[in-house]
């Protein structure tokens, strides 16, 4: 007898719906998995004959042939054990198979007949949405039309149904257009699959009408990935001038690279950037919270990130671990950073190898990674913040302490970081050490005027806002929510900064006197229009002023 069981896989961030068709016929036992199947595929041969026995089922001692549709996509990930079973049991008799044609089913199983998360949950049942969307609003998706069974609910709205582990049942219920079901064993998803067990997770059963939107986001099981102990900026003495570019750097989502000696508080610079970030938009969180569901790094339970990312990979960090790699494809570093930070301490230490892999995401905001079976494609739009000493022994222009490197050692170590690798920092500022007056007199901090992170993302904001109102309509698409343009002005394309960047005649003497003596390439040229951009939405000014230029021109080193 065949049965057909619906189920998905990724590529990357998208969706592939996948057809397990099940087959058991007379003759010699065996069990054979057709369709491209990678090893943890195959493997569910055995997973799925235990959690068969396990949970009170008969496995037929029969040929048993699966095939997994389409045949030339490469099927991997351990979320086809569930629908592998789930059709073994339909094709014996069983269950009744009629009723799985309504259903798409994601889980891996466990010898007990338990069954196990998987990543990226809230990817696949976004990924079906989308494509139930369009066909819904009578655009052709990308899947047979076999694979797009519908089941009606109150109100005659229309939801697709999925079988989830309930682990991952906070992801999948985010998702609008999916009517997400989450079970903990093999025997309690047959019951919920033949009406025995209707018990719709309680966030989906809130959401059963159609709505424009594709995901949910509500208060609870949500998660934050800011540091734990975020400092105030009012707790640094001094460091005006740096200060000023975390400020720049956070409303506009500018690059930004932090020079100077040991002790002089970068790290802890570095460290008040989330307090003064703006929060996410619903897009951007959707996209943020997709990756780390991808990724598995999603807490078991939590289904919304709800802070923007501040990653802070050790500098020892492979250039695999840092743009992603693997079989299958993993999100790397930049990409988990991605609509949030990514904070390179001790920049230079890097590889060479892992920091000229980061030119290209830098600049087209995503990382492709190729393989043999295809490439994927992840989202890698963060702020790179960076904090390097002037020299080997990090002493060079410090008046209190004397430099032993010679000129070819410090070449030689600032040369790590290539030219092209270099020019993409829009602000690079020199943090020099503070007074000891600065840092001991009980006259400097909030009492003497020191601004708190609060009031600096006050003011943020508002030039985030700005940006939003006049960008929105200029800019680039992001890569995976195509209907969120990027709207920061380090994201501006030429042609878009030609728009909102124009300038008079004594700020255009001013910049070209600086291309001239600086040295500065088209990019470089650019970066600095983008900053003195962010600088005049600091500011309120509709247009770029010479005191606007000319501090931007202030943080090119």
């Amino acid at each position: 007898m065949l049965a057909r069981v619906h189920s998905v896989v990724l590529e990357g961030l998208n969706a592939q719906p996948i057809e397990v068709e099940v087959d058991v016929a007379n003759g010699l036992p065996a069990f054979d998995l057709v369709g491209l199947p990678a090893t943890a595929v195959r493997e569910a041969r055995e997973r799925v004959r235990s959690a068969l026995r396990n949970s009170g089922f008969e496995f037929p001692l029969r040929r048993i042939t699966v095939n997994l549709a389409p045949a030339d996509v490469r099927k991997d990930g351990s979320g086809l054990d569930v629908p592998i079973a789930i059709g073994i049991l339909a094709a014996t008799g069983q269950i009744d198979a009629s009723r799985l044609r309504d259903w798409f089913l994601v889980g891996e199983l466990a010898l007990d007949g338990a069954i196990r998360p998987v990543s990226g949950v809230l990817a696949m049942a976004w990924g079906l949405a989308r494509t139930w969307q369009r066909r819904l609003e009578g655009i052709e998706g990308d899947i047979c039309k076999e694979s797009l069974h519908k089941t009606k609910v109150r109100g005659g709205a229309t939801l697709m149904k999925l079988l989830v582990p309930e682990a991952n049942l906070a992801e999948a219920s985010r998702v609008n257009g999916i009517e997400a079901v989450g079970a903990a064993l093999l025997k309690t998803a047959v019951e919920c699959l033949i009406g025995q067990s209707p018990t719709f997770s309680p966030v989906a059963s809130q959401k059963r009408q159609v709505r424009k939107a594709l995901y949910s986001r509500a208060s609870a099981n949500t998660v934050g990935l800011f540091p734990s102990g975020i400092p105030d900026l009012a707790a640094v003495r001094g460091q005006t001038v740096a200060k000023r570019a975390l400020e720049i750097a956070a409303a506009g989502g500018h690059n930004l690279v932090l020079i100077g000696p040991p002790g002089t508080g970068k790290t802890m610079l570095a460290r008040c950037l989330p307090g003064i970030l703006p929060p996410m938009t619903d897009e951007e969180a959707m996209e943020t919270t997709m990756i780390y569901s991808v990724a598995g790094a999603l807490p078991e339970g939590v289904g919304w990130v709800d802070s923007r990312p501040f990653r802070t990979p050790h500098h020892y960090t492979t250039m695999a671990a840092l743009v992603g790699g693997g079989r299958p494809p993993r999100p790397g570093e930049i990409s988990l950073a991605h609509n949030g930070v990514l904070f390179m301490d001790e920049w230079p230490e890097f590889s060479r190898e892992a920091l000229e892999a980061m030119r290209q995401p830098l600049e087209d905001g995503q990382v492709t990674i190729a393989r043999q079976g295809g490439a994927v494609t992840f989202p890698a739009r963060f702020m790179l913040l960076t904090a390097m000493n002037p020299c080997p022994c990090g002493h060079l222009g410090d008046p209190e302490k004397e430099c032993l490197c010679s000129p070819v050692s410090v070449e030689r170590y600032r040369n790590r970081i290539s030219g092209p690798l270099w020019d993409r920092m829009d602000l690079q500022v020199a943090v020099t050490r503070p007074t000891y007056k600065e840092l001991v007199d009980a006259t400097t901090g909030p009492l003497a005027g020191e601004e708190s992170s609060e009031t600096v993302l006050n003011r943020v904001i508002e030039a985030r806002k700005r940006q939003w109102h006049r960008n929105r309509a200029l800019t680039q698409r992001l890569p995976l929510l195509q209907n969120q343009p990027a709207v920061c002005n380090a994201h501006l394309d030429a042609e878009s900064l030609k728009k909102v960047a124009e300038l008079d005649s004594e700020s255009e003497t001013l910049l070209s006197q600086a291309y001239r003596r600086l040295g500065l390439s088209g990019r470089g040229l650019h970066r600095i229009l983008k900053v003195a951009r962010t600088i005049a939405d600091l500011d309120g000014a509709e247009r770029i002023g010479r005191i606007h230029l000319a501090e931007a021109l202030r943080f090119r080193l």
